[in-house]
C-alpha cells in the first residue's frame, strides 16, 4: 500500500511538472506573464502540501528558506509599487545567503587534497574575474544605488552559492550533493536569463526557460530536505536500535 501511494504522488507530480511546461511554453510564447509568475507561486504551495503529506516536520532553516523564496516569487508576481522588484531580489538574497549557510555546515567536514584543491583555486578565480566583469556591467546598467547594491549583492550570492556547492561535490559526490548542485546551477542559469531579459534583449525562449529551471530548482529543494529529513529519521532509528541492543546485553550480562 505505501508502494502505491508513493507511486501515486510520483505520478501527480511528474502530471503537474509537464502540465507546468506546457502551460508556461504556450503563454510565454503569447507574452502572457501572468500565468508564468502564477504557476511559481502555485508550484510552491503545491510541493509544500506534498511534502507536509509525508513529512509533518522540517528543520526551520530549510522552512525560512522556502518562506523568502515564496514572497521573491510573489513580488515578482504582484507589481506592487516601484519597490516590488527590489523586495523580491532582496528575498531571493536573503533565500541563497541561508543556502549558503548550509553549504558552510557541509565544507567543515571536508578536507581537500591533490586535485581537487587545484580545482577549487581554478573555480575561485574564475569567480572573482565574474565577480569583477560583473560590477562593472552593474554599474554601467543601473543608476540608482540601492539597485546597484541589491543586484551585485545577488550576484556574489549567486557565485558564492555556485562555489560552494562544487566544492562540496568534489569532495563528497553523495547523492545529496548531486541535487544540491543542480539546484544551484538551475537557479545561476534562471537568474541569469531572466537578467538578460529584463535588462538586455527580450526572447520569448530565453524567460520560459528561465521560468522552468526556477520551478526545477525549488522542486530540487524539496528533494534534497526531504532526503535530508529521511536521512535523520534513519540516523535515530539506527541510534534507538544500538541503543536497545547495548541495554539488553547489559541486562543479561
Amino acid at each position: 500500500m505505501k508502494q502505491l501511494d508513493s507511486t501515486t504522488r510520483n505520478g501527480v507530480l511528474v502530471f503537474l511538472i509537464f502540465a507546468a511546461f506546457m502551460i508556461n511554453g504556450v503563454a510565454t510564447y503569447f507574452q502572457n506573464t501572468l500565468i508564468p509568475n502564477a504557476t511559481k507561486i502555485i508550484g510552491i504551495i503545491v510541493l509544500l502540501t506534498v511534502y507536509f503529506m509525508v513529512r509533518h516536520k522540517m528543520a526551520n532553516v530549510f522552512y525560512t528558506i522556502i518562506l523568502f523564496w515564496f514572497l521573491g516569487d510573489a513580488f515578482a508576481a504582484f507589481n506592487l509599487g516601484e519597490f516590488s522588484g527590489k523586495l523580491s531580489t532582496t528575498f531571493y538574497l536573503g533565500s541563497y545567503s541561508l543556502l549558503i549557510f548550509v553549504l558552510l555546515g557541509k565544507l567543515k567536514r571536508i578536507h581537500y587534497e591533490g586535485l581537487v584543491s587545484v580545482y577549487l583555486i581554478l573555480v575561485l578565480l574564475l569567480n572573482a574575474y565574474f565577480l569583477y566583469i560583473l560590477c562593472g556591467v552593474m554599474k554601467e546598467t543601473f543608476s540608482d544605488n540601492l539597485n546597484l547594491i541589491v543586484s551585485i549583492s545577488h550576484g556574489i550570492a549567486l557565485l558564492a552559492m555556485a562555489y560552494f556547492a562544487f566544492a562540496v561535490y568534489l569532495s563528497q559526490e553523495t547523492t545529496q550533493s548531486i541535487i544540491f548542485l543542480v539546484m544551484v546551477f538551475c537557479i545561476v542559469f534562471s537568474d541569469v536569463l531572466m537578467y538578460i531579459c529584463n535588462l538586455y534583449v527580450y526572447f520569448w525562449l530565453f524567460e520560459f526557460m528561465g521560468n522552468m529551471l526556477h520551478i526545477a530548482s525549488f522542486a530540487m529543494l524539496f528533494t534534497y530536505v526531504y532526503n535530508h529529513h529521511n536521512k535523520i529519521k534513519v540516523k535515530r532509528k539506527e541510534s534507538f536500535t544500538d541503543f536497545s541492543l547495548l541495554h539488553s546485553e547489559r541486562l543479561t550480562a
